[in-house]
């Protein structure tokens, strides 16, 4: 593991558990922000994290929140991290310490640590290693690199309302790297479960961008989103046998985590939606009951949710009309728009 003495961060997450995304606040109109303290609204303001139709925050969306005096935001989707600060030293400190990510058994035990997602066991990286490079072109994995990177990215600063910022983007492929960091268990989990590994993958992208700490005001949890009490109960009750309802810190993991979203997927498949005969169009239809529930599926395809009628009239169809319907006529437009994103990210996961 590399040595640093820098663990203001590290130490923020033990206390919010890395609480938050941006889903604390009460269900609101677009672009009220009256929930955040002043400087965080600001944030959100400038960089459009907005609540959608719903309400709901991207979990994509990271806030690292290190006190009153300094903020990081990080939007894994974009690759986008901005830092504010009420000084130039602990600016460049918060540069650092999200460089560096890093565990430090003296702070959080670094069990815990690793099933969060913060660490490589393996080679001992920073989480965000080469998803950030610095100004020379060169990953940063040592605090004196990451203490060049932030002195040249402080001759940028800009200054408002009494707080120093600097923004710093990912690479390109940052998404990449990043979910390439848990294709082996979604390997395993997909064999175990018996579903397409280019699904799991293809949900988990759509899901979090691959955020390991992605929360959403519903408090769906982690990498796919798990609800405790919904997903999380199935799982061990149709897959392990017995009642049980997973704690947070449990479906923070990612093994954990793409474990249960596999089962659940196998439960969908065998259990709410069998019936559909057809192996792609009940692929679909996994897709859009993950999203928004088997039943707003059938309600889709029948006024009174008929499953019996609903499972007669998608037989019938043909696979490009269901999909047709399911991203046009599903009674929900977030699950509409989400078939259309996971099926259309499935492709780059099909040689896995």
């Amino acid at each position: 593991m590399l040595k640093q003495k820098n663990t203001g961060l590290l130490t923020s997450v033990l206390m919010t558990v890395i609480l938050l995304l941006v889903g604390w606040a009460k269900p609101s109109l677009a672009g009220d922000y009256d929930d955040y303290d002043d400087d965080v609204a600001k944030l959100l303001q400038e960089y459009q994290i907005l609540p959608d139709d719903e309400g709901s925050y991207a979990p994509s969306v990271l806030l690292f929140k290190e006190g009153k005096d300094s903020n990081t935001l990080i939007d894994f989707e974009t690759g986008l991290i901005v830092l504010t600060a009420t000084t130039e030293n602990l600016l460049k400190q918060s540069i650092i310490d999200v460089l560096l990510t890093q565990i430090d058994p003296s702070v959080i035990d670094a069990k815990t640590a690793q099933d969060f997602g913060l660490t490589n066991n393996k080679t001992n990286r920073p989480f965000f290693w080469e998803q950030v490079l610095d100004h020379t072109g060169q990953a940063i994995g040592s605090e004196w690199r990451a203490g060049k990177f932030a002195d040249y990215l402080l001759k940028g600063k800009t200054r408002q309302s009494g707080r120093f910022k600097v923004s710093l983007a990912m690479v390109e492929t940052h998404k990449d790297i990043a979910g390439g960091k848990y294709v082996k268990l979604a390997k395993a989990a997909s064999r175990q479960h018996k579903v397409p590994v280019s699904l799991v993958m293809a949900i988990m992208e759509t899901e979090s961008s691959f955020n390991p700490l992605a929360r959403s005001r519903s408090n769906a949890l982690g990498l796919m989103q798990i609800k405790a009490d919904t997903a999380g109960r199935d799982y061990f009750s149709l897959i392990k046998g017995y009642k049980h309802t997973p704690t947070s810190s449990f479906l923070y993991s990612p093994k954990n985590n793409i474990e249960v979203a596999a089962g659940y997927l196998s439960i969908l498949g065998n259990r709410y939606l069998v019936g559909i005969k057809h192996p792609k169009k009940r692929e679909y239809a996994i897709i859009s009951s993950y999203n928004g529930g088997a039943g707003n599926l059938w309600l889709s395809l029948d006024r009174k949710g008929n499953k019996t009628k609903s499972l007669a009239r998608i037989n019938k169809m043909s696979v490009s009309e269901f999909y047709w319907f399911l991203t046009n006529r599903h009674i929900r437009k977030e699950t509409r728009n989400y078939v259309k994103k996971v099926s259309g990210k499935q492709a780059k996961y099909a040689n896995l």
